[in-house]
């Protein structure tokens, strides 16, 4: 039993095609309607009236396609199933490609298939610029924090999950709005120490209209930034818990302080030479090069680690 995950906010237009290419292949169909302001409402409550596979929750107000994905979660794992997909009800993705993730999956016997639309023949239709830079970005982000260097694409909407897998996270509400993918391609990466999941990559396909893109640059940049901090940090903890990842979760303490110390030198060296603090700009500014120095050496160090360990994971299907 297949269980199949659509955000829709204001997808009048796509919602209705989105589900009926699909309808057959899943045996639970979970609608989020985000208080579209349009006549997507309509739609999917035409089709549950000829679908009884076809499940509707509203949101009383506009939560977020973060905050959706959540409820759509959980909605999915109030009775047991095998898979469960999310996508978007804008019909971008192919149904070709979702009914193939679901074929491989049950295939390699996968606990998590992220996809991957940057590939030649990945994007049809004219993509916003702004989303070629911010997942340029995301991906180079991506990489560094989970170690994980074949992960690509960690902002594309197109997931699978077993079902016990997503049994285990909770979108937290600093993602309500948008950049949950990249929330969920760390934690998935960080679930893998503890669990042996078996994670793959999927090039799919997504076809563009003419819309513009309404996600706020610096907003998300900000919101990746502080995420991958923080979870570099909180990472060290179960790295340290297991051999396999205990040397790159050592080198990731001595990272740590040495990046602290790093800031806590240039603070210093402004001090001394704009505040009038009484010091040596000098030596704190030496100290700052040797501790940035240290930073970049000791993470080159565990990213070749990380790489060696998580070699046969996020390999692509396709």
């Amino acid at each position: 039993m297949n269980k199949l995950i659509v955000l829709a906010y204001n997808e009048e237009l796509g919602i209705e095609k989105t589900i009926l290419d699909l309808i057959d292949h899943f045996e639970e169909i979970i609608v989020i309607n985000d208080k579209s302001k349009d006549g997507t409402l309509e739609k999917i409550q035409n089709l549950a009236k000829n679908h009884a596979k076809v499940t509707i929750i509203s949101n009383n107000k506009n939560l977020g396609p973060g905050k959706s994905m959540g409820i759509g979660i959980k909605q999915a794992i109030s009775s047991p199933c095998e898979f469960i997909v999310k996508i978007d009800g804008d019909n971008q993705f192919k149904a070709e490609d979702i009914k193939s993730i679901l074929s491989k999956a049950s295939s390699k016997n996968a606990d998590f298939i992220k996809c991957d639309r940057f590939w030649v023949g990945g994007v049809k239709g004219k993509i916003p610029k702004i989303r070629y830079l911010g997942n340029s970005f995301a991906s180079l982000l991506i990489k560094i924090v989970t170690g994980n260097w074949k992960i690509n694409d960690p902002l594309n909407g197109l997931f699978l999950f077993s079902y016990d897998l997503a049994l285990k996270f909770k979108i937290p509400k600093f993602f309500n709005r948008y950049g949950y993918p990249f929330f969920i391609n760390a934690y998935v990466s960080r679930l893998s120490i503890d669990n042996d999941y078996k994670l793959y990559q999927y090039k799919n396909q997504i076809t563009y209209g003419s819309e513009s893109s309404k996600l706020n640059p610096l907003t998300v940049f900000l919101k990746l930034i502080i995420f991958s901090i923080s979870y570099f940090a909180s990472t060290i903890k179960t790295k340290v818990k297991y051999s396999t990842y205990q040397l790159s979760g050592l080198i990731d303490l001595f990272a740590l302080t040495s990046i602290v110390f790093s800031v806590f030198s240039l603070i210093m060296t402004l001090s001394t030479r704009y505040f009038g603090y009484q010091g040596n700009q000098g030596a704190w500014l030496i100290l700052f090069v040797i501790m940035l120095s240290i930073f970049f050496l000791l993470i080159f160090q565990t990213q070749k680690i990380l790489r060696f360990i998580n070699e046969d994971k996020f390999t692509y299907l396709n």
